[in-house]
């Protein structure tokens, strides 16, 4: 069987979590994730995933503007839109290897999530 591409495999990941299907997002990432937001720092997909659920609890939608992929990069620009901190655009730079995401740079103001108090990631 063939390894899924790269937007395979981000898109997958993508549609999962703004479902809000945090199982099958999870499926999506290696064990060993490497996160990096503009909060907070996982390296591992386990400790990732209960974070991403706690934004989850604010988030209303989520606007995808841009996608790009070239060989095991990818990289989203999308607008989540929240009640308490209004709308926070995002860009997420991704690298698969092996049918899983392995790496996640997360970039966005973070200082309306500041003011709500713990950051979420």
């Amino acid at each position: 069987m063939a390894e899924p591409s790269t937007r395979d495999v981000v898109r997958g990941y993508y549609d999962a979590w703004t479902s809000r299907d945090l199982d099958r997002a999870r499926g999506y990432l290696a064990d060993d994730l490497e996160f990096q937001g503009s909060l907070r720092r996982f390296t591992r997909a386990d400790d990732f995933i209960p974070a991403l659920e706690q934004f989850l609890q604010i988030l209303e939608d989520v606007r995808l503007l841009k996608e790009l992929y070239e060989g095991e990069d990818a990289m989203m620009l999308y607008d989540c839109v929240t009640g308490p901190a209004g709308t926070i655009r995002t860009a997420e730079a991704f690298t698969v290897r092996d049918g899983k995401i392995r790496d996640i740079k997360l970039v966005f103001d973070p200082t309306e999530l500041n003011r709500l108090g713990s950051p979420p990631a």
